[in-house]
């Protein structure tokens, strides 16, 4: 009788814990699918640019804004230079020698800025 109980208590074990590897191993399977879908997007994340590259490429355009940044005082007080010569009267050629504006350029400023004629 003892037999039979410890045989049917051990049945019931190996049950449970062929279910129990049952559903660890689906677990493991969705675990598996998303690192596979994980892995695949984060293929395209990468690039084949190695980082010391990229740190140089960033240098160069920080100077390149820098020096940028530096010649635009120097563009608006030729702008400035130029309202002021038009409101005075200078002509296209003036503009253009003086001020360093295209010839398009000094015609807006004629146009925006009339002299008192």
């Amino acid at each position: 009788m003892w037999y039979e109980i410890a045989l049917v208590v051990l049945l019931v074990l190996a049950l449970l814990q062929s279910a129990l590897l049952m559903q660890l191993w689906r677990r493991s399977q969705r675990l598996q699918f998303t690192m596979d879908r994980m892995g695949s997007t984060a293929a395209y994340a990468c690039t084949d640019i190695p980082t010391s590259m990229m740190v140089t490429a960033l240098g160069r355009l920080e100077q390149r804004i820098g020096q940028l940044e530096q010649k635009q005082p120097q563009a608006r007080l030729s702008y400035e230079l130029a309202q002021q010569l038009a409101r005075e009267g200078a002509g296209i050629e003036q503009l253009v020698a003086r001020c360093g504006l295209s010839s398009d350029e000094a015609r807006l400023v004629l146009q925006l800025h009339p002299g008192s004629q």
